[in-house]
């Protein structure tokens, strides 16, 4: 709710925050001319600098300082009124005092959009959306990153998230400022709040004799430093019954010209106090230095703007348009998804269309996006992948932390389905920990959480039948995988490694089919979808209904997508892509894998990868033209028979993109595996950790399970664990 209540307002006046952003980031920089162009005037008090203006500018009427230190005088010559700057130790005019008609032009259309109330109005909603944008997005940031302890520790998540949170985290607090200041000043624009000060008892005041004293000899002026003045309006010499009126920081009073002495003085009240401090820190008129960050932070509005309403986008495309979708307070049951790659998504619009066809009014929603129940929910249900060996996935990682926030709410009654591969020894995990959260919190569980093995259609139709029995109601599933728009791709090249025709493994190139390759080409299109190394290349296989996952060894301006696949006994995706003949077509997609990327910098990389694992590993090394130091654990069976890339391997060492490999051989005479090599290794790894070096780990579940293990040794006494270096994003995996 907060994400949408976020998004809202952001969406809705988009254009008119970044008009009034950049015209206020324009505006911030002309305090700071002004500031490096106004002459010092250190240690001169108001009677002096009065005194000599006076002397040099006849029929001189008003002194103003300006914010930014300008002192300007307003004379007359002849029957002309004129303005001029002033030098404090001269009292000389050294300019004509000309505003700038483009800065007052800009003022217009940031303050009123050169329009009169109606354009101050606006101006003011769009600093009241602003602020909350700001104070909404400064709490989801939090919730994303973990806990407002650690706003700032490294991003994680698409190019488009980091680029967002990275460019509003460092101006969240000018914009703050710069919203809240300006609410402010629109609201006493309306006299919504005071702006302070009584009724006037200045007026009608007489000086005490005719005689008037020197101004220089003036006490009251010359307690008065320059730096406190805002403005002094001299009596009229044709005016015997005229007083001289000063402003100054604190107050306002009139001057007694005979007596140089207050006649009558008022200081300011709090209202104005406020009212002056919040025009200084809005506007940085005062504070030249503080108006350029604030200017800084506003640049930062339009890409803010631009990357929220893609990742809006990206978020309204990614979920499934579920018909009947009731609102969540009029819901009786609230659906919950956790999904990695979407797929779960499939099933939850299965069981939701299911559920409504059967009289209930269902609400489905992103697991992150919890709240506390309402009162007429009765049920929640909840379905979830599992990431890799038991953790959550990309849509709900924020899950467990909220829910432990939330206030308890009334008692329902609650299911958990898990989805995951039983070839981890913690199958549907996550699912597990939900389970035990929500009973933990009071809910009463329907039954044991469920769990479905790589998207098993059946096993999920069993799970929704004990669903209905429990319920009281029969669920009429009609079950379609849910899977993203495919590209035809053309295989145009493989390389096959390994003697047993039943276990071989073979790089695959695909490309798209050539009538598409040549059209594309000729407008100037890229050929393949976006992507990078270490990114899901999603396939079904003819007769199946779920897609198998492949970690990409290119990225897309390679121009291929390349695969390593080893037949599996039985896999139905493994035996129809190893069975490919350059030149057939598949169908298939790309799934981001941003959790799956070396970290930027110079830092050294070690690479830790087993058969097939190797594949996204050597990807990264190909496209190392930096020579970062990289350095690969690599584990087949033997030299002969499983060592991929081989040959590559030795030429990337020679080009130094690869500054070390050692492999480790598990069916040869000197039998080891690559965690053998690691704790042989275990000084120089130690080393490269506390250089920062993060470790990238690839391939099946019992290597990475031993990797883990041998780590965990090697970091002994470091103060440093595996599980720590994951929490820092120095510890990664992509395990099958």
């Amino acid at each position: 709710m907060l994400r949408t209540l976020h998004s809202i307002p952001a969406l809705i006046a988009s254009l008119l925050l970044v008009l009034v952003a950049l015209t206020g980031s324009v505006l911030s920089v002309f305090p700071a001319f002004e500031r490096a162009g106004a002459a010092g005037a250190s240690g001169v008090d108001v009677a002096t600098l009065a005194s000599r203006v006076n002397a040099r500018l006849p029929g001189v009427e008003t002194l103003v300082r300006q914010p930014s230190g300008v002192i300007v005088a307003y004379h007359m010559v002849g029957s002309e009124q004129r303005a001029s700057v002033i030098d404090p130790a001269s009292g000389e005019a050294v300019a004509a005092y000309r505003p700038s008609a483009t800065q007052r032009w800009l003022k217009n259309l940031h303050r009123k959009l050169l329009l009169d109330d109606l354009g101050r109005v606006a101006t003011g909603v769009a600093a009241a959306f602003m602020l909350f944008v700001v104070l909404s997005g400064l709490t989801l940031f939090a919730r994303r990153m973990g806990g407002w302890k650690l706003l700032l520790g490294r991003v994680r998540g698409s190019t488009l998230q980091r680029l967002h949170n990275e460019s509003a985290r460092p101006a969240l607090a000018g914009l703050a400022l710069s919203a809240a200041t300006g609410l402010v000043m629109s609201l006493a624009t309306f006299g919504l709040i005071p702006e302070g000060g009584d009724a006037d008892p200045l007026l009608d005041l007489r000086p005490s004799g005719a005689a008037r004293m020197a101004l220089e000899q003036m006490a009251v002026l010359q307690s008065v430093d320059v730096s406190q003045l805002a403005q002094l309006k001299l009596a009229s010499p044709d005016d015997p019954s005229d007083v001289i009126e000063l402003e100054i920081a604190d107050g306002a009073g009139v001057i007694d010209p005979a007596t140089g002495t207050w006649l009558a003085y008022r200081e300011l009240d709090g209202w104005q106090r406020l009212h002056a401090t919040v025009r200084m820190l809005h506007t940085g008129e005062g504070l030249w230095w503080l108006g350029l960050v604030l200017g800084a932070s506003s640049l930062a509005v339009p890409l803010l703007a631009a990357t929220g309403f893609l990742l809006w986008l990206h978020r309204r495309q990614s979920l499934p348009r579920l018909a009947n979708n009731a609102p969540r307070r009029d819901a009786d049951t609230l659906l919950l998804v956790g999904s990695e790659t979407h797929t779960t998504w499939g099933f939850a619009a299965a069981l939701h269309a299911a559920l409504t066809r059967a009289g209930l009014r269902v609400h489905a929603a992103p697991m992150n996006d919890i709240e506390t129940p309402h009162d007429g929910l009765r049920r929640l249900l909840v379905l979830t992948a599992t990431y890799g060996d038991g953790e959550a996935p990309e849509g709900a990682r924020q899950f467990l932390p909220r829910l432990a926030r939330l206030p308890a709410g009334p008692a329902v009654a609650f299911a958990v389905l898990g989805f995951g591969d039983r070839q981890f020894p913690h199958f549907c995990g996550y699912a597990r920990q939900v389970h035990d959260a929500l009973a933990a919190r009071g809910l009463e569980a329907l039954g044991e959480a469920g769990t479905v093995d790589r998207q098993s259609e059946p096993e999920f139709r069993q799970w929704c039948k004990w669903l209905g029995e429990t319920l009281g109601m029969t669920l009429d599933i009609r079950y379609e995988p849910l899977l993203p728009r495919t590209t035809a791709l053309e295989l145009v090249s493989r390389t096959d490694y390994g003697a047993d025709p039943q276990t071989l493994t073979a790089v695959l190139r695909f490309a798209p089919r050539a009538p598409a390759r040549a059209w594309r080409s000729w407008l100037g299109l890229p050929g393949l979808p976006k992507f990078e190394t270490g990114d899901l290349l999603g396939v079904v296989p003819p007769g199946g209904a779920s897609p198998r996952y492949y970690s990409l060894v290119s990225a897309a301006p390679d121009g291929v997508a390349e695969i390593c696949v080893r037949r599996q006994p039985g896999g139905i995706c493994s035996g129809y892509l190893t069975g490919l003949s350059p030149g057939a077509a598949i169908r298939a997609f790309v799934r981001p894998h941003q959790s799956f990327r070396p970290a930027a910098g110079a830092a050294p990389l070690i690479l830790i990868g087993a058969g097939t694992g190797i594949g996204p590993l050597i990807g990264f090394i190909r496209h190392n033209s930096a020579r970062r130091p990289m350095h690969l654990y690599f584990g087949a069976r033997s030299a002969d028979d499983g060592f991929l890339y081989r040959d590559e391997l030795d030429s990337l060492v020679d080009d130094c993109r690869l500054r070390t490999l050692t492999t480790a051989f598990s069916r040869c005479a000197d039998r080891a595996y690559v965690q053998d090599r690691l704790l042989a290794d275990a000084r120089r790894l130690r080393a490269s950790i506390a250089q920062d070096a993060q470790v990238m780990v690839c391939g099946g579940r019992q290597m990475a399970e031993g990797v883990a293990h041998a780590w965990d040794r090697i970091l002994e006494g470091s103060g440093l664990s595996v599980a720590q270096l994951k929490t820092q994003g120095r510890y990664v995996e992509d395990v099958y």
